[in-house]
């Protein structure tokens, strides 16, 4: 099974859930596309949905500067 590894980069890196939130829509604000809300956002970060867009973990990569490889696990 896939897992994010989202909360541990973001501790690792000193961010805030608020601050990646943030960092996401402004990523997104660039794009000139939807913004996220934080609801969605808490859900995805939580692991509490059933799936993820790959924008989503694009988006994620770009805003915690990590690649892909660390931010999904293999369990």
């Amino acid at each position: 099974m896939l897992k994010l590894n989202a909360i541990q980069i973001m501790n690792n890196r000193g961010y805030s859930k608020y601050k990646l939130f943030n960092s996401l829509n402004n990523i997104r604000a660039k794009k000139g596309e939807p913004l996220m809300n934080y609801t969605n956002f808490q859900h995805m970060i939580n692991q509490e949905n059933k799936s993820v867009l790959y924008q989503d973990l694009d988006e994620l990569c770009e805003a915690l500067e990590c690649n892909i490889d660390e931010l999904l696990k293999r369990e």
